[in-house]
């Protein structure tokens, strides 16, 4: 199994959705931890990181390796109209 971390980004987005949305994102981000669910790695400017598909909801996760240990680090949600758009301008600034 493999840690996952949730960064204030995310949980910020979590916490402004109503309950549906929100049990279902929180449940498919636990699933991470055994790397189930609808998971495809980006490309082109976003390469590197990794998307998480709950319905229309994204959330963008990335591997890394913490003291020597293999974590998965939730950096980024959003809905699916915008999410790829704000997110490579954030990684840009």
């Amino acid at each position: 199994m493999i840690a996952v971390r949730v960064q204030e980004e995310v949980i910020h987005y979590l916490r402004r959705l109503p309950p549906q949305p929100h049990h279902a994102l929180r449940v498919a981000i636990k699933g991470l931890a055994r790397e189930r669910g609808d998971i495809k790695p980006l490309t082109d400017e976003l390469e590197g990181f990794q998307r998480l598909r709950i319905g229309s909801h994204r959330v963008i996760f990335e591997y890394e390796i913490l003291d020597g240990r293999r974590v998965i680090t939730c950096v980024f949600a959003g809905p699916r109209k915008w999410i790829y758009e704000v997110f490579q301008s954030r990684l840009l600034e």
